[in-house]
């Protein structure tokens, strides 16, 4: 009795009607949120700080009229994820109770394409839960030379700052500012240790950790003498990532098994 109920709820869940129901439900719910992002954007600007959690319970909770949509749309990748995985897991068991009637294991293998690239969706899916659930993001962190300062279970210290400064008339606006940097940091983190160089497009990666510059003093070379040099730094710890690079290199084997079995059925 049990497991005949089990099966037919598997087996709703993996139905097609159950797919085009979520995805037409899923259209109208964006349109809302369309109008919603567009006319009171202010109100979810928060979430790459807070993170999803911290703000449904500040932001989300407070403005229901304005942030419902986003809700919904969560539910509904979920019913989403959970569709595409039972309708999936069928087709890769139908495959393998076949398998041999394929003229080779290569054929059956290349037959598992659309399954790999599913499955990689979910998985990068998984990636974005985590992300918004787990995720956090320290921003405005001032280093001073020779200073440290902690993250977590991180301590990041500044050694050394090198700035290069623009010094000429041909780009209006920019004579005696800044146009690179290099921060020579120092990372700590339960007795493993790193030296690296920070720069505006040359983030640092340590322990799951990602470290951004954000600005730096002085900014021109009028006050260089003068101002304290520091620079601020954004930190964000997102274990998300994981998932997202597995699920994009699966998607990527997926979609070129994909490809080579079309081409080898045109050969």
């Amino acid at each position: 009795m049990i497991f005949d109920i089990i099966r037919r709820i598997w087996h709703f869940a993996g139905s097609i009607n159950v797919t085009m129901a979520v995805m037409g439900a899923m259209v109208a719910d964006l349109v809302w949120g369309y109008a919603m992002l567009r006319y009171y954007g202010s109100v979810f600007s928060p979430i790459n700080d807070l993170g999803f959690v911290r703000w449904a319970l500040t932001w989300g909770a407070e403005s229901p009229d304005k942030t419902a949509w986003l809700f919904i749309l969560t539910g509904l990748l979920g019913l989403l994820a959970v569709n595409t995985f039972t309708c999936t897991t069928d087709r890769v068991i139908q495959l393998v109770r076949s398998r041999r009637g394929f003229q080779s294991f290569s054929a059956l293998v290349m037959r598992f394409a659309p399954h790999v690239m599913h499955y990689s969706m979910l998985l990068m899916f998984l990636g974005y839960l985590v992300s918004y659930m787990c995720a956090w993001t320290l921003l405005g962190q001032v280093v001073l030379p020779g200073r440290t300062i902690e993250a977590g279970n991180t301590r990041i210290s500044l050694e050394k700052l090198e700035i290069d400064y623009y010094h000429g008339t041909r780009i209006a606006g920019m004579n005696k500012r800044a146009i690179k940097a290099r921060a020579f940091l120092r990372l700590e983190s339960e007795g493993k240790v790193k030296t690296c160089t920070l720069g505006f497009n040359r983030p640092v990666y340590f322990e799951g950790m990602s470290i951004h510059l954000k600005k730096i003093s002085p900014e021109t070379a009028s006050g260089s003498m003068t101002r304290q040099k520091f620079i601020s730094l954004i930190i964000k710890k997102d274990p998300g990532l994981w998932f997202y690079f597995t699920g994009m290199f699966f998607f990527t084997a997926g979609l070129f098994m994909y490809v080579l079995a079309k081409i080898r059925k045109i050969l």
